[in-house]
């Protein structure tokens, strides 16, 4: 793939996402379509009205109309797409650093185009062989409004009030737009922070990660919340604190709502991406359920396999009964959901799931490097580990689940010159031995090769 990554296309403006490249994008999808609608949102960021203007003007040059939503969160753009479209376009960089951009497209049904659609995508850009619209059949714009409508499809399915008292760190982002309207709406007392949408992200980086919302921790038991919600610059993520002030670890929350669908479900399949915790597996199967496990980006593809009624990677939240898209307005409406009919803090809650010891790393691997590389630690991790190897997953690099219920996944990034390694342990013992063990034969082989 020359333009798209595993989420979207990504890059700086300057030289990667310029206005020439969304040109090109938009006519390349009304290509793709033929005809019929595309609907289009953007972020906060600086660049997004720009790059809106440019794929606007590719997708009326060929003939398809166009449904302009304005500034709004990726979920909602998807969500209008399943209603609205044949196809949807999200300009965002979502977490990335301000002087980027990024264009994702979605099909009719709100789902991000397959590989295999990028990649047509790409053959017709790269061969600019663009269907060519005559004067009086050039496409038109239609302006909607539409926040309120997918307000209230959010509040029918989430179908919950509460009183509970909501800390929301909106980072600048998108999801300023939605997230504080809706919790209030569901009777809950909102305060907010970062909650105005600047594509400078002045109040903090646009990740949601622990080191960037830290200051959350305190300021949830000072302020006397229930809880605390973050999320990222085009609001498909989330990351959520405990009245406690205590930071929810992804796979804890994966596990938390896979174990609500298991429940009311009375079994049913769960997709989860491959470098996601055993602690799911534990709820899930304690409630009747089966998980499996997919490569990173390929929710879809597992949904579809395996009929799932729920799937995620982590911070990202399919619920496919609301739709077929990554989508944290249906997270945090059933968090608050579960909070409340359990009756207790999400501390408490949350101390239910069972309890592993994590780590990631990543070991620097220039990309041309990477199948020797991956080739090599296959077949050393392996041995190093054959007494201990309960199953083997080599759908995404390589992850051996042991015996102990510990696990070791090594795999090389979709997006930068890395090799992730990945480790749970049973202990934390467990996890140093394992990890050390695992870290110490990828940088090893890096450096043979190098």
């Amino acid at each position: 793939m020359r333009l798209f990554g595993t989420a979207g296309i990504r890059g700086p403006i300057e030289s990667k996402v310029t206005p020439e490249l969304a040109l090109n994008v938009g006519k390349a999808v009304g290509t793709y379509v033929k005809s019929g609608v595309v609907v289009i949102g953007r972020d906060a960021r600086t660049s997004s009205i720009m790059l809106e203007n440019a794929i606007v003007s590719g997708l009326l040059s060929t003939g398809v109309d166009v449904i302009r939503l304005g500034l709004i969160p990726t979920p909602m753009l998807a969500w209008a797409t399943n209603k609205l479209g044949n196809a949807g376009i999200m300009i965002t960089a979502s977490h990335n650093p301000p002087s980027d951009n990024g264009i994702k497209v979605f099909n009719e049904k709100g789902i991000e185009f397959f590989l295999e659609q990028e990649k047509e995508l790409e053959e017709i850009i790269f061969s600019r062989s663009y269907k060519k619209a005559k004067w009086d059949e050039i496409g038109y714009v239609v302006d909607r409004e539409l926040k309120n409508d997918y307000i209230n499809a959010l509040l029918d399915y989430v179908d919950h009030e509460t009183k509970l008292k909501v800390l929301l760190d909106m980072g600048n982002g998108a999801g300023s737009v939605i997230t504080p309207y809706l919790l209030r709406k569901m009777g809950a007392k909102v305060v907010t922070l970062n909650a105005q949408t600047d594509g400078h992200f002045p109040g903090r980086k646009s990740e949601p990660r622990y080191e960037n919302i830290a200051y959350l921790s305190n300021l949830v038991r000072d302020l006397g919340m229930d809880l605390a919600i973050a999320q990222d610059g085009d609001a498909d993520r989330i990351a959520v604190f405990d009245e406690k002030g205590n930071y929810i670890e992804e796979d804890t929350l994966i596990a938390l709502f896979a174990k609500l669908y298991a429940e009311e479900n009375k079994g049913g399949n769960i997709v989860v991406s491959i470098n996601t915790s055993f602690r799911i597996d534990r709820v899930v199967e304690e409630a009747g359920g089966k998980v499996y496990r997919v490569p990173l980006g390929q929710l879809h593809d597992g949904i579809k396999k395996y009929g799932a009624i729920f799937a995620s990677e982590p911070w990202k939240f399919i619920h496919p009964r609301f739709g077929l898209w990554i989508d944290s307005f249906v997270t945090i409406g059933l968090l608050l959901k579960i909070i409340d009919k359990e009756g207790k803090p999400l501390s408490e809650i949350v101390a239910d799931i069972p309890r592993y010891y994590l780590v990631k790393k990543n070991v620097k691997c220039p990309d041309e490097l990477k199948p020797k590389v991956m080739e090599t630690v296959k077949e050393r991790l392996q041995e190093a580990l054959k007494n201990e190897v309960e199953e083997v997953l080599t759908i995404s690099g390589i992850r051996l689940n042991l015996e102990d219920g510990s696990w070791v996944l090594v795999r090389p990034s979709g997006t930068e010159p890395k090799i992730r390694v990945v480790v749970e342990g049973i202990s934390e013992k467990r996890k140093e031995e394992l990890f050390d063990l695992a870290y110490s034969l990828v940088s090893k082989t890096v450096s043979s090769l190098s």
